[in-house]
């Protein structure tokens, strides 16, 4: 469980970085995509693993050797991702480096938190000063 529990001082960076851009508002289809390519293990730890790599990201390679998977079969895992929006990439030259949106899964919790009734995450509230 601890390897999926983010260091929250680079969470509350990242939250902070996004507050003044994020827009997102997530319907239920967005939100089935976007749950559906997390709930792969593998996914999920790419997820987790770029969260904490922050705003340099990770490479692909590097991606798929930390999470010991053969390469070949981790670029559909990252297309899966891209595709729901979860995660970014930017080629540089040869190689495409990887860092995860954080702002799609914070729309993601306001949209399920939305479902509840419960109140959204404070970096999507209108600032009312």
């Amino acid at each position: 469980m601890n390897q999926l529990k983010l260091n929250q001082t680079k969470l509350n960076h990242i939250v902070s970085g996004i507050e003044a851009a994020y827009i997102i508002r997530m319907d239920e289809t967005e939100a089935l995509t976007v749950m559906s390519a997390l709930a792969h293990s593998t996914r999920m730890r790419v997820f987790v693993m770029l969260m904490r790599a922050g705003e340099p990201g990770m490479g692909s390679s590097d991606i798929a050797d930390a999470v010991g998977v053969p390469r070949n079969l981790m670029s559909s895992h990252l297309a899966v991702l891209s595709k729901a929006g979860a995660i970014a990439s930017k080629k540089n030259g040869r190689s495409v480096t990887y860092t995860a949106v954080a702002r799609v899964v914070i729309a993601l919790g306001d949209h399920l938190r939305g479902l509840v009734g419960v109140e959204t995450h404070p970096a999507t509230q209108p600032d009312h000063d």
